[in-house]
């Protein structure tokens, strides 16, 4: 009785718990602090920033075969991993060049020491969502706003 009541649990903890398995990170070594974002993207049930993995592959050989010169994003990487992911989709999506790219990871370096931040992953999550993109690309689902409200409200600047 005992026996089978032990059976019967292992088979239940097996039906109800899904595997957690991780995804084979392809990403060069410079890049391996990339692999958790990418991971998560993955795995998410949520559509808004969902990546499928025959996209991440494509995006992992991408990278794999770049040949930059980058002097910033390796950096940013680990202070804003999500963000330094989103730079170089926008690089490979969306054609941002290389150069702006690292620019904007110096701005970004230098705005994460000038204020501090309490919570760096939060201002990490806040900005990942929308750089790189035009107004048009931003994806606002679930947050009770649109890019064209969201652009209205930002003057051009700079």
């Amino acid at each position: 009785m005992k026996k089978s009541l032990t059976i019967i649990t292992i088979t239940m903890i097996f039906l109800l718990v899904k595997p957690v398995m991780a995804r084979q990170c392809r990403l060069p070594e410079q890049w391996k602090k990339l692999c958790p974002v990418l991971q998560t993207r993955v795995e998410q049930p949520v559509s808004k920033m969902k990546l499928q993995e025959a996209e991440t592959q494509q995006f992992e050989k991408y990278i794999q075969n770049m040949h930059a010169n980058f002097l910033y994003l390796p950096r940013l990487q680990t202070l804003m991993p999500k963000t330094a992911t989103e730079l170089l989709m926008a690089i490979y999506k969306r054609g941002l060049a290389m150069s702006e790219a690292d620019k904007m990871s110096n701005y970004l370096i230098g705005i994460a020491k000038y204020y501090k931040f309490k919570n760096l992953a939060a201002f990490d999550n806040n900005t990942s969502h929308i750089i790189g993109r035009e107004w048009h690309e931003i994806d606002y689902s679930g947050e009770h706003m649109t890019w064209q409200k969201q652009k209205q409200n930002m003057p051009p600047m700079g």
